[in-house]
């Protein structure tokens, strides 16, 4: 079973890969929370992400939470190689 630390790491990995579509990872210390934005098809100025994560890292389901946010980008970089 991975650590938190583990995730955070696979999370800022799986966000680098992905090259259709821009994610943008924050990590909070002052809020023990990590945001990531994704802007399908590119970043653009002045426009708000297509979907936005906040995770807590003190909450319960911290681990479960990043796995399904690391899947989900996967997911796209899957679907940008086809």
């Amino acid at each position: 079973m991975k650590t938190t630390a583990e995730l955070l790491g696979e999370l800022i990995a799986v966000a680098y890969e992905c090259k259709k579509h821009d994610i943008f990872v924050e990590y909070s210390p002052h809020t023990q929370s990590v945001l990531v934005e994704i802007y399908l098809n590119r970043w653009i100025n002045n426009k708000n992400a297509d979907e936005s994560y906040t995770v807590y890292l003190d909450e319960e389901m911290v681990n479960e939470k990043l796995k399904a946010i690391i899947g989900y980008i996967k997911h796209l970089n899957k679907e940008e190689n086809k």
